[in-house]
């Protein structure tokens, strides 16, 4: 069994939004500084990834694109895991944030508003030869 193992991660730091559109919104356009860790125990593969993501935000909803670099460790060596592509199905809720990256990855987080720190968590489902890989853990972001 073989899988492309691609974990992106939309990274992502807030403010306050435009207190004419509602001031209990979250604002998550601009570019975004990340870092991610997920792994899947039973199969032995850890990833850890940085990047950049370019986000779109209209109301309560944002899209955009990512870049990232990483190595995912796993019982036959380490693998390259740069990657880029789009940002889906972004979404906000006061200072939430629920989001897609790469087809594969969903996400979701807070903002801390005194740290001006998002963190969440991730998940990865990989399919290959029929089998399901899932990868989890934890992400966070900044400006």
């Amino acid at each position: 069994m073989r899988f492309t193992i691609v974990c992106p991660l939309v990274g992502l730091l807030v403010g306050c939004s435009d207190s004419s559109t509602n001031p209990n919104t979250a604002d998550f356009g601009g570019t975004w500084h990340f870092v991610e860790v997920l792994d899947n125990v039973p199969h032995d593969i850890s990833c850890a990834d940085t990047g950049v993501y370019r986000l779109t935000q209209t109301g309560t909803t944002f899209d955009g694109d990512y870049v990232q670099r990483g190595i995912c460790r796993t019982a036959a060596g380490l693998v390259d895991n740069a990657d880029s592509g789009s940002v889906t199905d972004g979404r906000v809720v006061g200072r939430t944030l629920r989001f897609k990256a790469s087809l594969v990855c969903e996400y979701d987080g807070a903002l801390d508003s005194a740290t001006g720190r998002i963190s969440g968590r991730g998940l990865c489902v990989l399919q290959g030869g029929g089998d399901t890989l899932k990868l989890s853990g934890v992400w966070s972001a900044t400006r």
